[in-house]
């Protein structure tokens, strides 16, 4: 990474200022990678103003529109914009992903449209098998289903398994050469994460799923390829280098439990805990706390949201949020495809309410020729006139720091070397941050 600048400013034209000032590399030396965060008040017009400023003087990039970089002690009412020059090799993704999880059972979802690049599945070397099929594939003949046969089928179903697909600008790399893949995703992003984890095992992949823009673009996620602006699929850069450091961060989770071991579980479910029913452990810890709960439902307690956290080496290595629990049948469905596999220890915890998860994010703290993404709070946009624009008037500006938000989340497929499981995951925790450092004297 040659050069990461992180711009905060009051309005679009605030930002146009300060990067008019600033000293960037000649637009046929490198990659830009960006995102555009706006506020709820910012215009198309000052929008397309923003972007086709970069697009148009660095015609190789990829980037995303995200969410406004959280401040201490205020919401993220600012505009945004964040900037990476490398060198690498840009992509585009169509590979399907599979639809969101709901409540850990299977459903049938939309079929993804390639209508905008004119692509199918089948051009990215894979035949998809839309779970709904799969769901009825397992209807026995009296009509109820045999969830063996469910659970059977891996949670990558959807997408070939031999070889994985991949975007065909990354189809001939050398593996041991690329130290790092970024990218920027709709909120599918199970095809292309699955294909460069086995692809590139040791590099770092990391993802930010795009923010929901439909109010803002008309599109529901906005990504920017080259000089094309695309709805869905993926976009990003493949970093050949060697593998940079990672660091995770999460907020002020409140454990409720001590470590123990996961002794059962199923696809988005968690069967047994330590030989135990895992809803009637949680709300036995939720009890302890004076907390509340609403079991068999997909909504938290009014105190915060809860999460079990995965342990690696006395520290947490990953944390899903529990959407909801049966203390009948034992069973705790979380937000995400796969829950920690049989042997996995893990925690639950309690992430409350009034937490400060937007914590300052641009500080002297910030690793310097670093790239953070992390996760923020959905905030619904408030009312209020446009923010008048002052010549130079930005929040505060960032050297040598690439640092994205999003309320969506982001993803993490650490190289082999980091954690002893790096299959791809999401994090959801609002405040949850992964940061890539690149080391002058290892690059």
């Amino acid at each position: 990474m040659q050069k990461a600048i992180t711009l905060v400013g009051r309005s679009p034209s605030a930002l146009l200022t300060e990067l008019s000032n600033l000293c960037l590399p000649e637009p046929s030396s490198k990659t830009l990678l960006f995102t555009l965060a706006p506020s709820s008040n910012v215009t198309q017009r000052q929008l397309s103003a923003l972007s086709t400023s970069l697009t148009k003087h660095f015609p190789v990039h990829v980037g995303c529109i995200a969410a406004p970089v959280p401040l201490s002690g205020q919401r993220p009412a600012h505009c945004s914009v964040s900037l990476a020059f490398v060198d690498g090799i840009p992509f585009r993704s169509t590979i399907p992903g599979l639809p969101e999880t709901q409540v850990g059972r299977w459903h049938a979802g939309r079929n993804r449209s390639f209508s905008e690049s004119g692509a199918h599945p089948s051009d990215n070397g894979s035949t998809n098998l839309d779970p709904a099929d799969m769901l009825g594939s397992a209807f026995m003949s009296d009509g109820k289903i045999d969830w063996e046969k469910v659970w059977s089928v891996p949670s990558s179903s959807g997408l070939k398994s031999e070889p994985d697909p991949l975007p065909e600008k990354l189809r001939n790399l050398e593996p041991p050469t690329i130290g790092s893949i970024i990218y920027f995703s709709d909120k599918s992003p199970e095809g292309i994460s699955r294909g460069l984890q086995n692809a590139f095992p040791s590099a770092h992949k990391l993802a930010l799923l795009a923010s929901s823009t439909p109010f803002l673009t008309g599109r529901p996620f906005t990504l920017f390829h080259n000089g094309r602006v695309h709805s869905s699929g993926a976009v990003g850069i493949a970093i050949p280098s060697s593998t940079p450091l990672l660091s995770l961060t999460f907020p002020p989770l409140v454990a409720l439990t001590p470590s123990l071991p996961i002794t059962s579980s199923e696809g988005n479910l968690i069967l047994s805990i330590d030989s135990r029913n895992p809803t009637r452990l949680l709300l036995s810890a939720i009890q302890e706390k004076g907390l509340s709960f609403c079991p068999n439902t997909t909504l938290a307690g009014k105190e915060g949201a809860f999460y079990v956290g995965v342990i690696e080496n006395d520290k947490l290595s990953q944390v899903h949020r529990i959407s909801s629990g049966d203390p009948s049948r034992g069973t705790i469905a979380l937000d995400t495809n796969m829950a920690p596999r049989e042997g996995s220890t893990v925690r639950l915890y309690h992430l409350p309410k009034t937490s400060n998860v937007t914590t300052s994010t641009i500080s002297d703290s910030t690793p310097k020729r670093s790239l953070s993404l992390l996760v923020s709070s959905e905030i619904e946009p408030l009312p209020s006139p446009p923010l008048e624009s002052h010549p130079g008037d930005c929040g505060t500006v960032a050297f040598d720091s690439f640092i994205a938000a999003s309320e969506n989340g982001i993803v993490l497929s650490p190289g082999n070397s980091f954690t002893s499981t790096n299959m791809p995951w999401t994090c959801t925790v609002p405040g949850g941050r992964v940061t890539l450092h690149w080391d002058v004297a290892r690059n």
